[in-house]
This record gives C-alpha cells, structure tokens and sequence, in this order.
C-alpha cells in the first residue's frame, strides 16, 4: 500500500469519526460552533482530522469543512427522528384501535360512536397521528350517518367519555379540528338513559328522623261524633 493510500485511508476514518461526533452533537441540541469548538480543541482525540485541515489548509477551510459536516449530521438526526417520531405516532393509533375495537359498545347510539370512531382514526393515521383535520361533512360521509346524528353522538357519547375532543371548529370550507383520545376504563359502556329512571317527586324522608315515625292526625269529619247519653 502506497503513502497515498495510508492517507486517504487515514482521511476516510477521521471524516467518519467527525461525522458521528457532529451527529452526536446535533442529537444532543448543540450548534455548529460548539461542534467547532470541540474538533479544534487540542486535547480532543476525535477532532484530529478538522485539526489537521486547519494546520494545512487554515483555519478557515477547517471551519467550512466543520459547516458542510454539521449540515450533513443535522439533516440526518433530523429525519431520523421524524421516522420515529412518525412511527411512535402509528404504534399510538394502532393500540387505540385494538382498544376501540375490543371496547363493548352496547346499543344503537354505541354501535354509531363506533362508526365515527373508526371514520376519525381513518383520518388519524392519513395525518400520521392522533391530531387530525376533517370537516362534518366529511366524517358522516365515512361513517355513513347524517350530520344530526354525528353531533348527537359526539356531544352524548364521544365527548363525554374522553374519545374524541373537538378542539377547533371549521368555518366555511375550513376543516375541524379534532384530537382522537383513550376513553377512561370507567367510561367503556354506553349508559342507559337516567331520565328513565328519575320521578318528579321526592321520596319520603320521615325515615330519616329520630325515634319512631309520627302518627298523621285524623281528620276532622263535617259531622261531630254522637254525644254519650
């Protein structure tokens, strides 16, 4: 192997030892100039290429180098953690719909929560992630319903029990804009109605009272009773 070769070969490895020392900098929140600073110390072994093109070529050609380094490791943090960001997002959606799907969703209004449920994470993973975009309109259409019965379910059904949170409504042609959440475990099931349940007038409370329950006076008859002969 010629000298040549010994110092490509030596040029290669100190570009990739500089290159995973700026990508470690730019994973970490640095800057530029604190990757400089740290290739141009003298003490610092992994800066030992950026220091050898500042003694041979200048300080300015090193720092440029440093520049076209640093801009090449940024990008490549960068999108590295948008993949996984990205793919996080998609885990996220996909264990809400395992719980979506698996939760009993009982009744007529309960088996349409779901149509709307599924209709929204549709547009949960178009948009890579629980914040969505979509329009009334738009989202009866996917789940097969009426406007009507969308804002009936949301605001009865969805709302109330932590699926589905609107958080800024569309004007004209603008879209919703909408954030799909994971439902409380109490709030699975769809409950009956209370009013159902509830009466107009108030039980008796002479239970509550102490000692025994009060004897209700007789009334007076429009007849008085025969006097004794």
């Amino acid at each position: 192997m010629s000298l040549r070769d010994t110092r490509q070969d030596g040029a290669e490895h100190g570009h990739r030892v500089t290159a995973a020392i700026a990508c470690h900098v730019a994973r970490a929140g640095g800057t530029v100039d604190q990757l400089a600073q740290l290739l141009l110390h003298p003490e610092h072994e992994g800066g030992r290429h950026a220091r050898s093109i500042a003694l041979r070529s200048g300080q300015s050609r090193a720092l440029a180098y440093i520049g076209r380094v640093w801009v090449s490791a940024s990008a490549a943090v960068s999108s590295t953690t948008m993949l996984e960001s990205r793919h996080h997002a998609y885990e996220v959606l996909a264990a809400l719909r395992d719980r979506i799907e698996t939760t009993p969703w009982r009744g007529e209004r309960g088996r349409t929560a779901l149509r709307v449920l599924r209709a929204h994470l549709n547009f949960a993973e178009i948009a890579g992630g629980p914040l969505h975009y979509a329009s009334e309109r738009q989202t009866a259409e996917e789940a097969g319903i009426s406007r009507t019965t969308l804002r009936v379910v949301y605001e009865t059904v969805l709302k109330p029990r932590g699926w589905l949170r609107r958080l800024r409504v569309g004007h004209g042609r603008e879209r919703s804009t909408w954030y799909l959440a994971d439902g409380s475990p109490d709030r699975h099931s769809i409950p009956i109605a209370q009013s159902r349940f509830r009466t107009t007038q108030s039980p008796p409370t002479w239970h509550l009272r102490s000692g025994p329950p009060l004897r209700r006076a007789r009334r007076p008859t429009s007849t008085p009773p025969p006097s004794a002969g």
